[in-house]
Order: structure tokens, then sequence, then C-alpha cells
């Protein structure tokens, strides 16, 4: 089996890695580290596969990296997912109108996630699906209150609440 030819000098990366896996709260990370410390140690990537769930390739690919780019390499890249339909300066002015509190004035009755994606549609000419819309409900602070369909209970309208169970 032939034996890696470093670019670092193994012991100095070793002594590197174990400062990071002392100092780092990272789990992945971490764990990433200590495989490629315990190969620059005298272990092999193949033992080490049989013990630990990952790949030979894998382990020796983490090897490669730290070789070549150093530890920092090994970290999680931001994965940033994909940018917003409506930029910062549009969501503002939603929540202002969300926050008036008088949805006829924009031809709706309540609130609601079909009510903001046609409001956003009309508006901003953008396209939004009703679960998206009550999301951004979330991200402002707004909840859910769902609309109370008889007198609730209490001693002050026993009777309200009689008249409607016998109408119901």
């Amino acid at each position: 089996m032939p034996t890696r030819k470093y670019k670092t000098d193994p012991n100095q990366l070793l002594a590197e890695g174990k400062l990071i896996v002392s100092s780092t709260q990272d789990a992945k990370y971490q764990y990433k580290v200590e495989m490629v410390n315990l190969v620059l140690s005298g272990l092999t990537p193949s033992y080490l596969s049989q013990y630990c769930g990952d790949s030979k390739n894998t382990i020796t690919l983490w090897v490669k990296i730290v070789d070549e780019h150093g530890f920092e390499a090994l970290k999680e890249k931001n994965h940033p997912g994909r940018p917003s339909k409506l930029n910062s300066k549009q969501l503002s002015e939603i929540c202002a109108v969300l926050k008036e509190d008088d949805p006829k004035k924009y031809g709706f009755n309540v609130w609601d996630g079909p009510s903001l994606s046609a409001y956003i549609e009309k508006i901003y000419s953008v396209k939004l699906c009703v679960r998206q819309c009550q999301r951004m409900f979330h991200k402002f602070g707004f909840s859910l209150v769902r609309p109370q369909t008889f007198p609730s209970k209490g001693e002050q309208n026993e009777e309200e609440r009689n008249e409607y169970k016998k109408t119901k």
C-alpha cells in the first residue's frame, strides 16, 4: 500500500489538529479533524472506516484537503438558499400594511394567507403561495387567531350560549 507524500509536515498538522479539537464547538468539524488526526498518528483510513461509518475514500479526502488547504477547509460552508422574491424594502412595506390592521381598506375582510398572497400579487406582481404567506406572518411576529363561532364561556353570557346552542 502506498504511503501518502505530504506537502505539509504531518507532525505540524497533527499539533494544529489537536489544538482545534480542544477549542472548537462544531461537532461535525471536530469529528473530521479527529479522523485526520488519527490518520496522521498512524492509523489507516481503511482501519478507521470499519469503525466510524465513513468510507476509506472520504477519510482519505479529508486528509488530502487538510494537507493541501489546511484544517479550515474542512469547515461547513454557508449555504444561503434560494434568494427571496421580495426585497427588504417590500417586506417592510408589507409588514407596515399588516400592522395598520385595516384589511378592508385593501379589499379583504381579514389578513390571512390567501388574502396576503392576493395582496402581494396585486401590488408587487410576485406570486407567493398561501403557506409562504403564513410563514411571513410568523416572521413578522403575528400569530394565528381563529375566529370564535359561539359566545365564550363565562358567567355573564350563559343565556347567549344557550340561545346559540338552540339555533344550531
